[in-house]
C-alpha cells in the first residue's frame, strides 16, 4: 500500500509541475461537435446538483493551445458558458496534498498509479475542492474506484483569481462533492488492466499479429496521404540499422561543416567539450528507435532483435511508414532542397518540425485506436546500438525541440482529430522558421511579426577576414542557450521577441576558434531585454548597445587571443 501511495503521489506532482512548466496556451477554434451539444444545453441559473450539467474530458480538452511564448488557452464559448455554473463529471482521483486527506485532490480521465506511465495531458487535469470554510476539520477519503464529483466549474481565464488559477491549473471544480461512481465505469488509462498493474519492464501484451506491409495502407488512410512509391519493408540486424542512421545524419551535417558547427556550439555551451557530433546525434537518434525509413521513404527497416507485435514496436513501424510516405511526398513537393537548408539550419530544422509533427500524429492515433499508450516502454530485447550521451543536455533539448513543436503546430490547423489532409497549405506554404511552430498565428499572418533576416556575408561586413562557417541558430537555438542561466520561462519570453540571427565561426590554425553572433529583433525594448539576459563567458565580448536599434551582436572566443584576432576595431 506504501509504494501505490508514493507511486500515486509521485504521478500527481509530475502532471502538476509539467503543467506549470508549460503554463497556460491560447487559441480560438472551430465550432466542434462538443460545442454543438453544449450549445443545445439551457442553462438555469438555479441549476442544483441534481440537474448539473455534465462535463466530459474530451470537452476540456476542446480548449485549444495557439502559442508557446505567450503561453495562453482560449475556450470554446460553450465550455464558457459554465463558468460558475453547477456541473458534474466522472474521473479518478489523484492527490494534491496527500493521500491520507483527499480535501484538495485532481480529478483526472483515467487511473494513473505508477512512475511509468504518461501524465495526463495538461488540459486533463482538474482541481478539486471539496466541503467550504467551515468544514476544515473534516477529512475526506481517497476514493481508488471511478468516482463522481458535482462541483461549481471554474475556468482560469485572464481575470480569473480563484484558488485552482492560483495554483497553475486550467479547471477547478469548487465546493464539490465526490462520490463513488455506480454506473459504467470509463476504461482506465491504457497499459493498466488494474490500479497494481503497469509495464514497466516491457513485457506488454502482444496486438493481434498483422504483416508489416498491411500496416502501409492504414497509416496512409490515417495520413491521407497515398504512397507515391512503393515502400519496402525490411527486418535488418542492429548494425545494419545503425549504418542507415549514420549515414542520415552524415547527410545532414557533411563533414565540411561538422567542425565547425562543433566549435560553434562549443562556445555557445549547447554542446559540451569532447563531444563528437555525430556521436551525440546517433545515441539521441537510436536510443529509442525500432523503425526507421530510408532517405527516399521507400525502405523501412525494422529490428531483427524485437518482437514485431509488441507495442512499442507495432508504434515505431507505424511511424517509419507515415515517415517514408511524407518524405516521399517532401521529395515531390522540393521540401527536400538541401542547398537551401544548408545555408540556413533554422529552415531546416522547421522541415523536420513539420515532418515529425505529422509523424507523431499518426502514431498518437493509431495509438488511441488500438487502446495502447503512445509511450510504451520498449520491449526486453530491444538494446541500443549506441550509446546514449548528452540525454537532458542543453544540446539534446536543442535537438529534441522539432519533435516537441511538431505535433503542437498539426494540432493548431487540424485539431486534435481533424483529418491530416488539411495539412495541404502546410506542404504548399511551408513554416520556414522555428519561431512560426512556437508561434503559429504568425505562420498564418505574416504581418503579425516583423522578419529581419540577418544577411549570410554579415560577418565579412564587420570583421577583417571571412569565417569558416556561418548558420542561423533560430529561436530553437536561442531558447536552451538563454536557458542556461535564466529559468526557461524567461529564455522562453526573450526569445519569442526574435526576428532574425545568424552566427559565424572562426578556426584558427592552433586550434582555438571564436564566434560573432547577431541577433534581430521586434524592438529595441525585446533587443535590450535580450542584450541584458546573454549568458556570461570568460572570454566575450558585448558590442554597445546603439539608441534605437533592435540589433545585438557579442562576440566569444575559446580563448582571450582568440578573442582579439576579431577585435573589430583593430585598424
Amino acid at each position: 500500500m506504501k509504494s501505490k501511495n508514493i507511486f500515486l503521489l509521485l504521478i500527481a506532482l509530475m502532471a502538476f509541475v509539467l503543467f506549470l512548466l508549460r503554463d497556460r496556451f491560447a487559441h480560438t477554434p472551430s465550432k466542434s461537435a462538443y460545442e454543438e451539444q453544449m450549445d443545445k444545453v439551457k442553462i438555469d441559473p438555479k441549476t442544483t446538483s441534481k440537474s448539473a450539467v455534465e462535463i466530459t474530458f474530451p470537452l476540456l480538452a476542446e480548449a485549444r493551445p495557439t502559442d508557446l511564448i505567450d503561453m495562453n488557452l482560449a475556450f470554446p464559448e460553450s465550455l464558457e458558458k459554465l463558468n460558475g455554473r453547477k456541473v458534474r463529471m466522472i474521473g479518478f482521483m489523484a492527490p494534491f496534498d496527500s493521500l491520507e486527506d483527499m480535501r484538495r485532490c485532481m480529478i483526472v480521465p483515467s487511473y494513473v498509479g505508477c512512475t511509468f506511465c504518461s501524465p495526463p495531458n495538461l488540459r486533463q487535469v482538474v482541481y478539486v475542492t471539496q466541503g467550504g470554510d467551515d468544514s476544515s476539520e473534516k477529512t475526506y477519503s481517497f476514493i481508488e474506484e471511478p468516482s463522481h464529483v458535482v462541483g461549481t466549474l471554474r475556468i482560469s481565464l485572464p481575470e480569473s483569481s480563484h484558488e485552482g488559477k492560483k495554483h497553475g491549473f486550467v479547471y477547478s471544480i469548487e465546493d464539490a462533492e465526490v462520490t463513488v461512481h455506480t454506473g459504467e465505469a470509463p476504461q482506465r488509462a491504457p497499459s493498466h488492466a488494474s490500479p497494481g498493474a503497469h509495464n514497466k519492464d516491457g513485457s506488454a501484451e502482444s496486438l493481434s499479429a498483422i504483416a508489416p506491409v498491411d500496416l502501409i495502407p492504414q497509416v496512409a488512410k490515417l495520413l491521407g496521404q497515398k504512397p507515391l512509391h512503393p515502400i519496402i519493408i525490411q527486418r535488418v540486424s542492429a548494425q545494419e540499422f545503425g549504418q542507415l542512421v549514420w549515414n542520415d545524419l552524415k547527410a545532414t551535417f557533411p563533414k565540411g561543416s561538422r567542425d565547425a558547427r562543433t566549435q560553434a556550439f562549443n562556445l555557445l555551451r549547447l554542446l559540451p567539450e569532447g563531444i563528437d557530433w555525430l556521436q551525440i546525434l546517433a545515441g539521441l537518434e537510436l536510443g529509442r528507435r525500432a523503425a526507421i525509413s530510408d532517405e527516399n521513404g521507400t525502405r523501412v527497416l525494422v529490428l531483427d532483435s524485437v518482437p514485431i507485435d509488441h507495442p512499442f514496436v507495432r508504434l515505431e513501424l507505424v511511424g517509419a511508414i507515415a515517415d517514408g510516405l511524407l518524405r516521399q511526398r517532401f521529395a515531390k513537393d522540393g521540401l527536400n532542397d538541401w542547398a537551401e537548408m544548408e545555408k540556413n539550419e533554422d529552415t531546416r530544422r522547421a522541415r523536420k518540425s513539420l515532418r515529425l509533427g505529422i509523424k507523431k500524429t499518426v502514431i498518437r492515433r493509431y495509438a488511441i485506436s488500438k487502446g495502447i499508450s503512445p509511450k510504451i516502454p520498449p520491449p526486453a530485447e530491444f538494446e541500443p546500438s549506441v550509446r546514449a550521451i548528452g540525454r537532458d543536455s542543453m544540446f539534446d533539448r536543442w535537438y529534441s525541440l522539432p519533435a516537441f513543436l511538431g505535433p503542437f503546430f498539426v494540432d493548431f490547423l487540424v485539431g486534435p482529430t481533424g483529418p491530416l489532409e488539411q495539412m495541404e497549405r502546410a506542404f504548399k506554404g511551408p513554416p520556414r522558421t522555428m519561431m512560426e511552430f512556437l508561434r503559429p498565428l504568425w505562420y498564418e499572418n505574416a504581418s503579425l511579426w516583423k522578419q529581419d533576416p540577418v544577411p549570410s556575408d554579415f560577418a565579412e561586413r564587420i570583421m577583417q577576414s571571412p569565417p569558416s562557417l556561418t548558420d542561423v541558430l533560430g529561436v530553437g537555438g536561442l531558447i536552451p542557450w538563454l536557458a542556461q542561466p535564466n529559468s526557461s520561462y524567461v529564455a522562453r519570453t526573450i526569445a519569442g521577441k526574435w526576428a532574425g540571427d545568424r552566427w559565424a565561426v572562426w578556426q584558427f590554425p592552433d586550434g582555438s576558434a571564436a564566434l560573432l553572433l547577431e541577433t534581430r529583433w521586434q524592438d529595441e525594448e525585446s533587443a535590450v531585454r535580450f542584450r541584458n539576459a546573454i549568458p556570461n563567458h570568460p572570454y566575450q565580448w558585448n558590442f554597445p548597445h546603439e539608441s534605437g536599434s533592435s540589433t545585438v551582436r557579442v562576440l566569444r572566443g575559446s580563448s582571450s587571443e582568440a578573442l582579439n584576432r576579431l577585435d573589430p576595431f583593430a585598424p
